[in-house]
Parts: C-alpha cells; structure tokens; sequence
C-alpha cells in the first residue's frame, strides 16, 4: 500500500492527531508499506518528516483549491502511486480531495475528533465530494461525528489511539534528574499541562486553577509545554495572578516522556478532545490524570481509578482534584499504577497499527478491485 499523509497545520502545530498520524506512518513504513508526507513548508510535521527521511512534497495551502499546489500535489501523488490519503481538518480534506481528483481519485480519510465535525452546507459539500472515510476513537464519538456532519454511520470507523507504552516507562532516577533540568524542587508537587496554547485547551482555566491550588499547597508547581498563538494572553493571565515563580511555559517540546517523569499528575482542562494521546502518554508514564469530562476522555481515564474527572469549566472542581492528586502522593501512585496497567492493556500502538492497516488496506481493495 502507498499512503500519503497530509498534515495542513502550519508553524509549530504539533497536537494529539500529528502524534496519531505520525505513529501510523512509522509503523506502517515499518510493515513494509510506503509512507509518503505532506504539509507546509517550514512547519513542525513537515521538518518531521525529512529528519525521518519520509518523502515530503511541501504545499504551501494559500487556499483549498488553489490551481498551482493542486497540481503540485496530485503529481506527487501520481509519481508515488498513492493509493490511500490520511489527513485532518477541513482544508485537509478539501486539498487532498481536490488533488485527488487530477490523481486517480485515492480515498480520503480524515483523522477526527468531535471538535473537527461541523453542520451546515459547507461542511456536508466536503463530505460528500472530498472525503471517503472518517477514522475517530469511540462509539460516542462515532455517533456524534454522524450526527452533527449529517454521516452515514457506516463511512466513520472507531480505531482506538495507539502509544508505544514503553517509551513511557519511567527508570529509577529519571525523575530526579528530569527535574533538576527543568529547575523544579525534588519534593514538589508539580502538575503538568501539555497541548497548543489555543483557545480550544483552555489554560486560562487551568491558570486560574492552580492559583487555588496554590494557596493550600504553596511549594507546588505548574509546567505548560506547548507553543501557540495565545502565549502571549497566557503569560499576561499567568501574572495577573501571580504564578511566576510557580508556572514555566516551556514553549514546544519533542520530549514528552522526560516531562512526564518529572510530574505528579497531568491536568488537561480542555473544552473539547477526542481521546487525547497525552492523557494515554502520561497513563502509560505512570502518572494520575486529572482531566474535564470531554469528548470521549472517560474512554481512556477511568474516575477514581486511573485519575479525577470534572466538568467542563468547572474551575473550583478542576483546583480540588488537583489539590486531592497533589496533596496525597500515595494516592496518585496508587491512581498513576492503574494507568500505566490500562495502558499498556488498552493502548499499546501496535494494536492501533493492525487495526489502521486493515482498515486502510480494505478501502484500497474497494477503490481498486
């Protein structure tokens, strides 16, 4: 199988479905299939995938349906036989299709979540012309991706997320060491958010929770990584509150795991997810999870067992399980070992990988028969 990933995210975008489409392109390239990439010049999953020596053709995306890079695209398309493309995002979806078209019309599969889907005319025009298959995480999911794209149920395929488990694992001493680079106190109590620093993940709420936090638990520490357009809103909230000294914005970091060693818990405070990959990183880490109840979240952290669940919003709700987390380390150990068996059970990436390319494989066989 030829596969062409297109990633329409520009800058230094790199969330949970770059992590999931990226995962699928290492390991299917390591089944013995060809993984070809797309996206913007210059951004972060475009810079990936040459350092990863995957074929990259750069598209600029000055519109969905401009004339020069659909050309562009389609020809490499062509040149690699492309049989099946993997994107996300409406303007993926519309590039890749409308490529597709000058390119032997290769089935389009759009990675989502909730937070992608949209109603209106518009939406369903790209559904219908441009997109063959939407790949999501669970039967919520499912059925509202159908429901409010107004999708046959049948075209949306559940694949749960996938993580390589082990890379998670934490040896003796990392922690230790992890912290010292970070500058963080061996004994703190330090809580850790990872993600865009978009509206969408909502750290302004996360900000203001930990200023609760705080004044009971005064030694504790909040480290953010993730680079966005909001950063500059962040930092201004983060002082209007006074948490300079106990919350660093380490900006966009490829190290995940380190920082995951070095905390007690990952707090995600999010208006919206699918099932988030950090939240499966930091179970397999072996690390609580104090997340809101979005998406399909409680698909992956159990409440009680794994981590805390609060609603959407809910600040005080936010700061008191973190409060509960931070306050009992026993507790969080105990919370952070049932994650990392969930983990390693549930989410192992290989179990995602079979599933991906079966999937792939057979809207390859319908395409062409």
């Amino acid at each position: 199988m030829s596969l062409l990933v297109l990633d329409p995210v520009g800058g230094e975008g790199w969330g949970g479905v770059e992590r999931w489409l990226w995962d699928v392109s290492t390991g299917l390239r390591d089944r013995g299939h060809l993984v070809t990439m797309a996206g913007r010049p210059g951004s972060a999953f475009t810079r990936r995938a040459e350092e990863g020596d995957f074929p990259v053709c750069e598209v600029p995306l000055r519109g969905d349906f401009h004339l020069r890079q659909t050309w562009r695209l389609a020809r490499f398309m062509r040149l690699h036989g492309v049989d099946v493309v993997a994107t996300k995002l409406h303007r993926g979806m519309r590039v890749a299709g409308f490529a597709g078209l000058l390119a032997g019309r290769p089935p389009v599969v759009a990675f989502m979540g909730l937070v992608e889907t949209r109603a209106g005319l518009r939406y369903r025009l790209t559904y219908d012309l441009f997109l063959d298959r939407v790949v999501t995480l669970s039967e919520t999911m499912r059925a509202q991706i159908a429901a409010i794209g107004r999708l046959d149920p049948a075209r949306v395929a559940i694949i749960p997320q996938g993580i390589r488990t082990e890379v998670f694992a934490v040896p003796p001493g990392t922690r230790e060491a992890a912290r010292a680079e970070l500058g963080l106190a061996p004994n703190a109590p330090v809580a850790l958010g990872i993600g865009r620093l978009h509206l969408q993940k909502r750290f302004d709420l996360l900000l203001a929770a930990f200023a609760e936090v705080v004044r009971e638990l005064p030694d504790a520490r909040l480290v953010i990584a993730g680079e966005g357009r909001l950063r500059a809103d962040i930092e201004r909230h983060r002082t209007r509150l006074g948490l300079e000294a106990s919350v660093s914005l380490l900006g966009f970091r490829r190290d995940a795991p380190r920082l995951m060693a070095a905390a007690d818990v990952l707090v995600m405070s999010s208006d919206d997810e699918g099932i988030p990959v950090v939240a499966l990183e930091a179970m397999a880490a072996g690390r609580p999870v104090v997340a809101t109840r979005v998406g399909s979240m409680e698909a992956a952290v159990v409440d009680g067992t794994t981590g805390l669940v609060v609603e959407k919003g809910d600040v005080k709700g936010l700061a008191n399980a973190m409060r509960t987390v931070l306050g009992a380390p026993d507790r969080g150990a105990a919370m952070g070992a049932a994650g990392r068996e969930r983990a390693v059970a549930r989410f192992h990436v290989e179990r995602c990988l079979a599933e991906t390319e079966r999937f792939l494989l057979s809207l390859r066989r319908e395409a062409r028969p």
